[in-house]
């Protein structure tokens, strides 16, 4: 499955610790046994096979269902402990995470949680190198031939400004209307920046950011001090001190992204992960959630 993903015995071995030799003749007694070719060489890289590529997702499932073993057989004899490594956007951190995690510690002292503040891309990447167990990220990254995931509901882009920013407060703006501000714009790591550079295009609207920043609370700082009009992802309808929220209206409707809980199919998580997404929802965003998996 590893040299699969990475299309190289040199860059599997590396990843599994073992020697390159040692990979290439552990491939091979296994094509022996099943008596099949699995993979197929292609230039310097290697693919699966037909063959090979039929019979990944057992493999998956196999190696998925070993792993619940071993993980089951580890909490019935020394009590459930564990670390869940979790990369989220910087906003889910700061918003969101100090209203989840309190509790949750309480309730499973035993099991360590390691934050890791990230974008879109990056976390996705994160992921497929094995680097997370777990990412709360745009579902736009949550590809099904990788990963599997919970839904857990839309982040609404809104734009934060100080009351007199605008003559009129509707709880909406459009882009046009936007754009004639001094922005303060997300960096490129973010989702968020993308998807609403995407929406000022489309709509032929010029989005020049008066200053960028990869965090959603340095934005809101300034757009409280300087009346900018900050634009950032915002999970929920809670107030910001000193500022008003408008939604975003792109062709008619509020600009939002929906978020899941992703993780590696190849990689299944233990059962306090599977907790951890469900505090999050839980306390969070109250609406049934839809369970997709790659398989």
């Amino acid at each position: 499955m590893t040299t699969a993903q990475l299309g190289s015995v040199t860059s599997a071995a590396e990843r599994l610790n073992l020697t390159q030799p040692a990979l290439s003749r552990q491939i091979q007694r296994l094509e022996q046994e099943l008596g099949l070719t699995l993979f197929q060489r292609s230039g310097r890289n290697l693919r699966l096979s037909v063959h090979g590529d039929r019979l990944l997702g057992d493999a998956q499932a196999v190696l998925a269902a070993s792993k619940r073993l071993h993980d089951a057989v580890s909490e019935m004899r020394e009590g459930e402990y564990g670390i869940l490594r979790i990369g989220a956007c910087s906003q889910m951190i700061e918003r969101h995470m100090s209203e989840v995690l309190p509790a949750w510690k309480q309730d499973n002292p035993n099991i360590d949680i390691r934050l890791e503040e990230g974008g879109g891309a990056e976390l996705a990447r994160r992921l497929d190198e094995n680097e997370l167990h777990l990412a709360i990220n745009a579902r736009h990254f949550a590809r099904p031939d990788r990963f599997s995931r919970v839904d857990l509901g839309a982040m609404r882009v809104r734009a934060f400004c100080i009351p007199s920013a605008f003559t009129a407060e509707p709880d909406t703006i459009t882009l046009a209307q936007l754009c004639s501000k001094p922005l303060l714009l997300l960096n490129r790591r973010h989702f968020t920046r993308e998807l609403f550079e995407t929406a000022c295009q489309a709509e032929s609207c010029l989005a020049q950011p008066a200053l960028e920043s990869g965090s959603p609370h340095t934005l809101l700082a300034i757009a409280r001090s300087s009346g900018g009009v900050a634009i950032v992802p915002h999970m929920g309808t809670g107030a910001v001190e000193g500022l008003v929220a408008h939604d975003i209206l792109h062709r008619g409707k509020p600009l939002d992204f929906e978020m899941s809980a992703i993780w590696p199919s190849s990689v299944p998580l233990p059962g306090y992960g599977h907790r951890f997404i469900a505090h999050i929802r839980d306390r969070l965003l109250p609406a049934p959630a839809t369970v997709v998996s790659a398989q």
